[in-house]
């Protein structure tokens, strides 16, 4: 059972409106990718591989344009457990470190402060959080935005890669 200082923090994440992430982040491209199952970043690029059921893309996240795609159906990868998989295009000789629906993970907070939070709020919906300036979600100075919620998807992935830090969060429609 939460104490009193937990249902306070809960009832104020909850409050939050929803908003587009604060400058510098924007917007730069949507896709729906039907059986998405997990996500990787080529190393020191802004390429991300989506690895699905009905192939694989990869995605230019500066223009959010689709540069490659394989429509290879059930992609077979045989390394899904090690978390990694095979790049496409530019990168076909690319091994892509991945984060998804069987585990993994991206870097959830920046070298210059940025942070990102999921949290089931409430169970089993999963809301994602931006935070500013080292801050955390019990922080109240205004550090943090409300993002999305997967409602009604099934959340995937969320966070930045690294050196050059870029937010990408993930839901897979139902």
């Amino acid at each position: 059972m939460p104490d009193a200082y937990q249902q306070q923090l809960r009832e104020r994440l909850e409050r939050l409106p929803y908003a587009d992430a604060p400058r510098p982040w924007k917007l730069t491209g949507s896709s729906g990718i039907g059986g998405l199952t997990e996500v990787g970043f080529a190393d020191g690029t802004d390429d991300l591989l989506v690895v699905s059921s009905q192939g694989r893309g990869l995605f230019d996240c500066l223009t959010g344009e689709r540069i490659a795609r394989d429509y290879e159906e059930m992609f077979a990868n045989n390394d899904e457990l090690g978390m990694t998989a095979p790049g496409i295009g530019k990168h076909a000789n690319t091994v892509f470190r991945l984060a998804g629906l069987r585990g993994g993970g991206l870097p959830l907070f920046t070298r210059d402060g940025w942070g990102i939070h999921v949290v089931q709020l409430p169970w089993p919906i999963h809301v994602v959080f931006l935070t500013s300036e080292y801050t955390g979600l019990t922080d109240d100075t205004g550090h943090i935005t409300k993002l999305c919620n997967d409602e009604p998807y099934s959340f995937r992935a969320a966070g930045f890669r690294q050196p050059v830090d870029l937010l990408w969060s993930l839901h897979q429609e139902n």
